[in-house]
């Protein structure tokens, strides 16, 4: 795995896990690449106009899930007209709510809105369009009822198998996609503690793979006078992997220095590895960071946020 990849996979991921929610249920917002009809700022419109519905159902917005909301648009009676300067684009809307799991693709809800749009451009239209939606309109409001719903009842149902096709994945190394796939539980299922101690055997195996990269980077840093990116890259590295004893000479070679700031984040690796209960959070945190790495290089999905 490319360094540069694996510093902004452990780097992403520190303030996101310990919050805790209503429903235990994270979604987050996508459009496709190819989806011309919608641009990045329109769709921001669009999400904004459904957020008051996710507080309502105790949902929480994520920047970035494995399971997303996917607006799909088509447009009927299409007519652009004359209007002075500029040519008025009318059209009716349909827009597609899907909500589903971007890794697995199941789909947990869906809902139409039939809308009209017009405006000088097509982008124009279609946010003329998504400000008809209400904010407080009760079928988005039942479409994200039924999105939970169904999101809670298929994880209850099929932990055991959403646990076994994580470790499949795991065994053929792809930890990116076993822990995005874990991370989409729920965490108030009542067997929630198996997807926690799933979620950090993977991630010591991600460790156990990856952290001779992260070491002969820290050591590269260390060589050219960069005490301070050194240690950076040697917070990355657990405690239980193979390079632990090498990291931690390292880290006593970076105390000589006079490098305040470096020293300080010693300091704190050095006080976390005396309390396990710190540890295992930190491997946590760390493990969601690569969930999130994993969601930002889908190359066929746009998040927004």
């Amino acid at each position: 795995m490319n360094i540069r990849k694996l510093y902004v996979i452990t780097a992403l991921f520190i303030a996101v896990i310990s919050s805790a929610h209503a429903q235990g249920i994270e979604i987050g917002f996508v459009i496709p690449t190819n989806q011309d009809e919608i641009s990045v700022n329109t769709a921001r419109i669009l999400r904004s106009r459904i957020l008051p519905a996710f507080t309502a159902e105790g949902i929480e917005t994520s920047e970035v899930s494995s399971i997303a909301i996917k607006p799909e648009l088509s447009f009927t009676n299409y007519q652009e007209a004359e209007g002075g300067m500029r040519n008025i684009h009318t059209s009716e809307v349909q827009i597609n709510l899907i909500c589903q799991n971007l890794i697995t693709g199941t789909v947990f809800a869906s809902r139409t809105f039939s809308l009209q749009g017009q405006g000088y451009s097509a982008d124009d239209l279609v946010k003329s369009a998504f400000s008809q939606i209400k904010l407080d309109d009760e079928n988005v409001r039942l479409f994200l009822h039924t999105a939970k719903r169904q999101i809670l009842s298929y994880y209850s149902r099929n932990l055991r198998a959403v646990l076994d096709r994580a470790h499949t994945y795991a065994q053929l190394h792809q930890y990116e996609e076993a822990l995005s796939l874990l991370f989409s539980c729920p965490s108030t299922l009542a067997n929630y503690n198996s997807v926690n101690t799933a979620i950090s055997n993977i991630y010591k195996q991600y460790q156990r793979n990856e952290c001779g990269n992260l070491l002969l980077q820290a050591q590269t840093e260390y060589s050219n006078g960069n005490y301070e990116a050194c240690a950076e890259m040697l917070k990355q590295i657990d405690t239980t992997s193979p390079c632990a004893t090498e990291a931690k000479t390292l880290c006593q070679r970076i105390k000589q220095s006079r490098d305040t700031e470096a020293k300080q984040i010693i300091a704190l690796i050095e006080n976390q590895a005396k309390r396990e209960a710190d540890l295992e959070k930190q491997r946590i945190k760390a493990a969601r960071d690569i969930a999130v790495a994993y969601y930002k290089q889908h190359t066929n999905l746009v998040l927004i946020f």
